[in-house]
Order: C-alpha cells, then structure tokens, then sequence
C-alpha cells in the first residue's frame, strides 16, 4: 500500500524502480571491464560480445571435454572460450559469427581465457553463451 502512494505520480520513483528491474535482468555486455582485466592481468567475472575469429579442437582433460574457440572482442588479444561440455550442450559455433559469452576471465600470459560458461556448479556462479538468439548453459 505504501509502495503505490509513493509510485502514484512520482516520475522519479517510478524512474528507480524501472531501473532496479532492469538491473536485475542479468549481466549486461560489458566489453570494456574485459580491456580493464586484460590490462591489469586482473581474473574477472565478464560479459562480452565477440566474433569467433578461430575454430579449435575440443580438448580432453580431467574436467571433461571442453569445445573451444578463439574469440576477438576488439579490446586486445584474442581470447579462447573453453565451454565444459560435460556440464553444458555444444555450441554450433561457426567462423566469423557473432557470441555473447558471460563467464570467467583469466589472464594467463599467452593464452588468456574465459570459461565457466555452463551453469553454476556451487564453486562458481553460472555461466552461458549465446549464439543466434539461444542461450547455450
């Protein structure tokens, strides 16, 4: 009852609550938080948007398979996407295509990374890529 007296004519209200729904619509694309962890050789929670500049072979190590791909997102070296396909479905990832990728950054020189893109597992918080509209958890 309060809440609507407040809301009732008050643009400004109405403006703060429109924008705390908003925010709770998820991580919003961020490419530059990416170039600040790149930089700074900082690991970082990210969300970026990138075109898939390579295609790799999956990789079979104690964590399962994971497909991976090199991705440039404009903001310094390209990145490789390790995707943990024990925990999440195969991406149709094709050369040249555009992906939203929210996941965990690690800086390590020479082959910088995101992964953790798959949903949470209790040690990390989910993750997801999304190729032509589908989300890919």
């Amino acid at each position: 009852m309060a809440i609507r007296k407040v809301l009732r004519g008050s643009p400004i209200a109405i403006a703060a609550l429109t924008a705390i729904v908003t925010a709770c619509g998820g991580p919003q694309v961020d490419n530059a938080n990416l170039a600040r962890a790149i930089q700074t050789a900082s690991p970082a929670e990210v969300t970026v948007r990138c075109r898939v500049a390579t295609l790799l072979s999956d990789s079979n190590g104690p964590d399962g398979t994971h497909e991976r791909f090199d991705v440039d997102c404009n903001v310094g070296p390209t990145i490789e996407i390790d995707h943990n396909l024990s925990l999440a479905p195969r991406v149709p990832i094709r050369l040249g295509a555009t992906v939203t990728i929210h996941g965990q950054f690690e800086p390590d020189p020479g082959h910088p990374v995101i992964h953790y893109t798959h949903h949470a597992t209790g040690a990390h918080p989910g993750g997801w890529i999304q190729l032509d509209e589908r989300t890919y958890q």
